[in-house]
């Protein structure tokens, strides 16, 4: 999932509600703001662990990146807190259905001006057909809940929430802060940060629809402009990728993440 989905199944699951789309946005979204997934995802089995055991009370911020890490984990890995990381969840199932267009998709664009840079030239086959598939259909997913966001309170919210981050002092503020409330981590350096806030702080008052951000997130992968002729072509792309989806898959997914947020101890469950 992306922006948009990330959030929608937050409020789903009932740990937060519609200020997940305000002043909260920022810390359900912050393991992609400060990518810190590799410690997010050890939190994520300590805590299961101690849920076996009396709970440990979490703060807000902790609950908020709970919810975005354990929706990552579900999607990629499935419903089963694994020792290994196992690429057996709903997006490589359903990736195919992007990277069967990949040439296509590449060929169009170099051939529109959109880019001179093909990405299969500096990447293997292997790796780029799993990038740009697996995200491909996640940015995919979340046009189903775009169009029930659009024009309402919550997209004002986020909008104004990831706002913010254009001002670098107080994007790099929220990630020390965070990470200090946490006892996290990240291995990123702080010009990879700076520029992913800054652009999520852009794209904030870009968009034109919610659903321009799965569009963008896709044009960050590549270093495309994020002109509205580029990100028409990738909407396009994405909308096709949607109308393919198994519907029940992406349903039973949805459910899964949205019940495994409100009880992560089902991660550890067995059959």
């Amino acid at each position: 999932m992306d922006i948009i989905g990330h959030l929608a199944v937050i409020e789903h699951a009932g740990i937060q509600g519609a200020d997940v789309w305000e002043d909260d946005a920022v810390l359900a979204l912050f393991p992609n703001l400060a990518h810190c997934h590799e410690w997010a995802y050890k939190v994520l089995r300590s805590a299961v662990a101690q849920r076996e055991e009396p709970e440990i009370p979490q703060s807000r911020a902790a609950r908020l990146i709970e919810g975005h890490i354990i929706t990552d984990w579900v999607i990629h890995y499935g419903p089963r807190l694994t020792p290994d990381l196992q690429r057996i969840g709903w997006a490589y199932k359903e990736m195919h259905k992007a990277t069967e267009r990949m040439d296509e998709f590449f060929d169009q664009a170099l051939a529109m001006g959109l880019t001179d840079r093909d990405p299969r030239q500096h990447d293997t086959r292997e790796h780029l057909e799993r990038d740009f598939g697996h995200t491909s259909v996640e940015c995919a997913l979340d046009f189903k809940v775009g169009g029930q966001v659009a024009d309402s309170h919550r997209e004002t919210g986020l909008r104004n929430s990831l706002a913010r981050l254009h001002d670098p002092k107080w994007a790099a503020d929220l990630v020390k802060d965070v990470l200090t409330e946490t006892d996290g981590y990240t291995k990123e350096p702080d010009s990879v940060l700076s520029r992913t806030m800054a652009e999520y702080g852009a794209w904030a008052g870009s968009i034109a629809h919610p659903d321009d951000f799965a569009a963008l997130t896709l044009c960050t992968r590549f270093d495309w402009n994020y002109d509205r002729r580029t990100v028409d072509y990738v909407l396009d792309f994405l909308h096709e990728v949607e109308r393919d989806l198994d519907e029940g898959l992406a349903e039973e997914l949805v459910d899964e993440v949205v019940a495994t947020i409100a009880d992560p101890k089902l991660l550890a469950a067995t059959d």
